[in-house]
């Protein structure tokens, strides 16, 4: 395995991060000791340059391939032209989108050197971890498992995590009139043994209040979760001592130690938890005690804050007071900066810096604590954002809908790869109930999927990452690579994959394509097929086909198929790129919030024959082509 050494040189300002090796994007600097390597010119770069120099006020929307041009200095051997006779995707797409006018000319491409790494490694991908659902009593539906056992086919999750495992719709303990506890764990039994049958294991969340057990009537969401203290911690301490016992008895000490159990959910706003932080971690307490009373290794941990808050404290009052602590567990989202900054006054970050910068600081918390060697776990995140304070909102946040979506998610996930064992999306479907199951097929709900199961920009951004199989190589450019934008690639075998990303940042007016004139100068063959998969209006994010629809409320089935349709990345085959001595080089142009995956494999020669001797075919074939008797 080789592990990728990051070369490129940033831009001046950005944050000093240490890189995740194999990538090269912003938000990252240059590791110490690595040499910046200039590639050579790509066979298109005079024209690129001749046709920036004639640019209109910026790209619309660049095409996803570049024009016909013919190339000029381009290498002779394999020079590949799109056929011109034939319509441009990125043009009009057959999915039912049409992006307007024909897109200017190209602009000046940046360079990239791709090379293998001298150093081992992969992709850690800790989204992989663990997924979300909204709350445990919806897993009890036909169509969520559904959809569940699609996305986990295709992206491979290990566990899952969701609220309200002790509502009353869960049903989990009643008071008899002479105050003794009756548990009950039925409803909780078909959620596991259904998430177990998928191979995902309970990442559990030890939340709300049961009614029998709390201090008070405070309630959130729709289905009016409990978010009191108990009225008696030794109360609490024996429901979770029972629900331990009664897992281990059913499924095994073995599976059960494998599990995570996190205590509470945000305890840090005052909407998830009535009580004071001395109350939580005295519920913290009860909680660990009664977890370990069943078994000194089932986990425990928290304090699964927002914004990454109460980190030190809890570290400091476990170890302090000698209470068990397993892991730390907290979220963010990237509208989180303009809670902790409003309208980014006072902001320590550059634009589009908070959400990785916030990852990375908690990975120095715990490695700079009494409990360096915590698991951290990333319980929520997602792509919510918002241009201003003002326009912060949690249930009508079109950024976790439409395009915007895909950059985000593969330019955060590959920048903070090595920086935690978990980063679980909030959430996989848009059956979630805070506020009410959605009607709309899009509602600007959290989920990766529509109530229809019609998988958004956010899926198919997961489902590109999740092919970037092998060891990582080396990204390399001479220039500064601008914020959002970036490149990461490996190797299996003789395949190799490129993905690229372009994060439109919306607090900033403006849009910027990504244009790169990529080379991979070991590349030496002269034959390659090139497949390439690119998330992009109508092709991989169908929100704005839908609102191009005139955002209809309730789907014909051929409505409903055109927009399946959209949901489908642009897969083509990339016919306008150049190889011989001096390696491949291809060129990729993406227009805000666009993905683009590349997978280059050597071209086979021959076609699949019958292993039936070829003089005896052909009396066969003779035979079959005969008149009627």
């Amino acid at each position: 395995m080789t592990r990728v050494l990051l070369t490129a040189t940033l831009a001046a300002g950005l944050l000093g991060f240490a890189p995740s090796a194999g990538h090269a994007g912003s938000g990252t600097g240059t590791r110490s000791g690595a040499a910046t390597v200039t590639p050579p010119r790509t066979a298109n770069q005079a024209r690129i340059d001749a046709a920036a120099a004639a640019q209109a006020n910026g790209i619309q929307r660049p095409d996803s391939r570049p024009r016909n041009t013919p190339q000029q200095n381009a290498p002779q051997q394999n020079t590949r032209q799109p056929d011109s006779s034939k319509p441009q995707r990125g043009l009009h797409s057959s999915r039912g989108m049409h992006p307007g006018p024909a897109v200017p000319p190209w602009a000046t491409a940046q360079p990239f050197t791709i090379t293998p790494s001298p150093a081992p490694g992969q992709l850690r991908m800790p989204w992989r971890n663990c997924v979300a659902v909204g709350r445990a009593y919806l897993l009890l539906r036909a169509d969520l498992l559904e959809q569940f056992a699609a996305a986990q086919k295709e992206l491979g999750y290990r566990y899952c995590r969701f609220h309200a495992l002790f509502d009353r719709d869960m049903d989990v303990v009643e008071r008899a009139k002479d105050g003794s506890l009756t548990f009950k764990w039925h409803q909780i039994d078909k959620i596991y043994d259904a998430l177990l049958a998928m191979g995902i294991r309970p990442f559990v969340e030890l939340n709300p209040m049961p009614d029998a057990l709390a201090s008070g009537t405070q309630q959130l969401f729709w289905y009016k979760a409990n978010v009191t203290p108990p009225q008696d911690y030794r109360e609490w301490e024996l429901l979770v001592h029972e629900f331990a016992k009664h897992l281990v008895r059913r499924y095994g000490l073995d599976e059960v130690r494998k599990w995570y159990f996190e205590v509470w959910n945000e305890p840090n706003l005052s909407g998830f938890w009535s009580g004071t932080k001395d109350e939580y971690f005295k519920l913290y307490k009860a909680s660990a005690d009664g977890l370990k009373s069943v078994d000194r290794g089932l986990r425990i941990g928290g304090p699964a804050s927002s914004k990454a808050n109460w980190i030190q404290d809890m570290i400091d009052y476990c170890t302090d007071n000698g209470v068990p602590l397993d892991f730390i567990s907290t979220h963010l989202y990237p509208q989180d900066e303009q809670v902790d900054y409003p309208d980014r006054k006072g902001s320590p970050y550059g634009v589009g810096e908070y959400f990785p910068a916030k990852i990375k600081s908690v990975k120095e918390i715990v490695a700079n604590s009494k409990c360096p060697d915590l698991e951290i776990h990333w319980t929520e995140w997602n792509t919510q954002q918002a241009p201003s304070a003002d326009k912060v909102t949690w249930g009508d946040n079109r950024y976790v809908d439409d395009l915007h979506a895909a950059a985000t998610i593969v330019r955060n996930c590959v920048e903070t790869d090595a920086d935690a064992q978990t980063m679980a999306y909030w959430v996989l479907s848009d059956i979630f109930d805070e506020g009410s199951i959605p009607d709309a097929p899009f509602s600007c709900t959290y989920g990766l999927m529509t109530i229809h199961g019609i998988r958004k920009a956010s899926y198919n951004a997961f489902a590109l990452m999740r092919r970037m199989e092998g060891d990582l190589m080396q990204v390399a450019s001479p220039e500064a690579i601008q914020p959002g934008k970036g490149i990461t690639a490996t190797e299996e075998g003789d395949i190799v994959r490129v993905l690229a990303w372009n994060q439109n940042f919306v607090e900033l007016n403006k849009a910027v394509p990504f244009n790169a004139a990529i080379t991979l100068p070991t590349l030496k063959d002269t034959a390659y097929i090139i497949t390439r998969a690119t998330i992009k209006e109508g092709d991989g994010s169908p929100w704005e086909t839908w609102v191009a629809m005139g955002r209809p409320l309730n789907l014909t089935p051929v409505q409903q198929k055109l927009l399946e349709a959209a949901s489908v990345p642009e897969y083509s085959l990339v016919q306008d790129y150049t190889a011989g001595p001096g390696g491949l080089s291809l060129n990729c142009c993406l227009a805000p919030g666009e993905v683009a995956f590349f997978e280059i494999t050597p071209r086979a020669s021959g076609y699949g024959r019958s292993r039936i001797d070829d003089a005896e075919f052909r009396i066969w074939d003779k035979a079959m082509g005969d008149r009627s008797k």
